[in-house]
């Protein structure tokens, strides 16, 4: 009976790790880039007498989306724009850029976007920022002249990224980081990928969790009657 219990309570605390999965992907269905999480239970991990609920990134493709704006870049491939924090080099699929008073490219938290030989300025010869345009392949050019191509990260071992939040990942092993070759990605100007939820499965999800979470606490309800009446009856003998 206390194996069954156990058995149940885990069941329960595994439901309520996935709803939170999934409450906070439903809350990110209009996030640029945005790629879902999902949970699988490890039963090997659980024979162990863990939880056995893991969690992972599904970094599926997401549907580009025309903006129109310059410094709006989709990635239709692999690959991660490459930016520059104070803890060192983040990984993004949010390609949603603007300038800085400096006039280097930046994301919206002020992390310069990095090309192959570093930070882009967009500031032209009068010291305004300049007519940017991004080809397929990555090249950025500066008032029609080629300026530096786009830093594109393939990471070999994409269950290593870490979420650090702002739609950022980092890698704590360098070796598993390397620059994607320009005929192994497409960059399109003009677009922004949209996040990889899809509302409807992630409803199903939703409500198949709850429900098992209420049958788990129905179960454990049954059992601790069951329990407590076995308790009661040996206190009369």
């Amino acid at each position: 009976m206390e194996f069954d219990l156990t058995r149940v309570a885990r069941n329960m605390t595994r439901n309520l790790s996935g709803t939170d999965v999934v409450a906070n992907n439903l809350a990110n269905i209009n996030t640029t880039g945005f790629k879902r999480d999902a949970t699988f239970t490890d039963w090997f991990i659980e024979s162990l007498n863990d939880v056995g609920a893991q969690r992972y990134t599904d970094f599926g493709q997401g549907e580009l989306r025309q903006t129109d704006n310059p410094l709006d870049v989709g990635l239709a491939s692999q690959g991660f724009f490459v930016v520059q924090t104070p803890s060192g080099p983040a990984f993004t699929r949010n390609g949603h850029f603007t300038v800085n008073d400096e006039g280097f490219i930046q994301t919206p938290q002020g992390y310069l976007l990095q090309g192959e030989r570093g930070p882009l300025s967009v500031v032209s010869a009068n010291g305004v920022a300049g007519d940017v345009q991004i080809t397929n392949n990555g090249e950025v050019y500066l008032d029609r002249v080629l300026i530096d191509n786009l830093l594109i990260a393939n990471i070999v071992n994409e269950d290593a990224l870490e979420k650090i939040g702002s739609n950022l990942y980092r890698v704590g092993d360098d070796s598993l980081v390397t620059q994607l070759e320009p005929d192994r990605f497409l960059v399109r100007q003009g677009m922004l990928e949209g996040s990889n939820v899809r509302p409807v499965s992630e409803m199903v999800s939703l409500i198949e969790l709850q429900r098992n979470f209420e049958s788990s606490q129905r179960v454990a309800r049954a059992m601790d009657q069951i329990l407590g009446r076995a308790t009661q009856l040996g206190d009369y003998r």
